[in-house]
């Protein structure tokens, strides 16, 4: 799925509304959200409106995450993660996915995370380091 940005929306929102509503095989949306941005846009909180509209389970990953302090980081994802879950509780995972394509921290995570979600390998399994 595309993101949101400019005429992005006006382009794809009846679309992914559709999809969303009529997917029966969808397990998992995967938000991605800018840390440095530090909050949800209204465009998210939209988004998420609509995922606890049609049960669409919701994966928050923070991207660009290199660009932040630890401590920053932490208070961010703790942010984030508390205003999805207000808008959507029924479907936001009570986590995010931290991850920098620069640096390759968390991208094993999102890896694996991404093959749990369609049961190509065990819940329980760890991410490799």
């Amino acid at each position: 799925m595309p993101g949101y940005g400019y005429r992005s929306r006006d382009e794809w929102g009846g679309f992914i509304m559709k999809y969303l509503s009529t997917r029966k095989e969808l397990r998992r949306v995967f938000l991605l959200i800018e840390a440095k941005v530090g909050e949800l846009k209204a465009t998210d909180l939209s988004f998420l409106e609509l995922a606890e509209q049609y049960k669409a389970p919701v994966q928050i990953v923070l991207t660009k995450t290199d660009k932040m302090k630890r401590a920053d980081l932490d208070s961010i994802c703790k942010s984030v993660i508390q205003s999805a879950t207000d808008i959507a509780p029924s479907v936001v995972q009570p986590t995010a996915i931290c991850c920098s394509s620069r640096t390759k921290i968390g991208i094993d995570d999102l890896q694996l995370e991404l093959l749990r979600v369609c049961d190509l390998v065990p819940s329980g399994e760890p991410a490799k380091q």
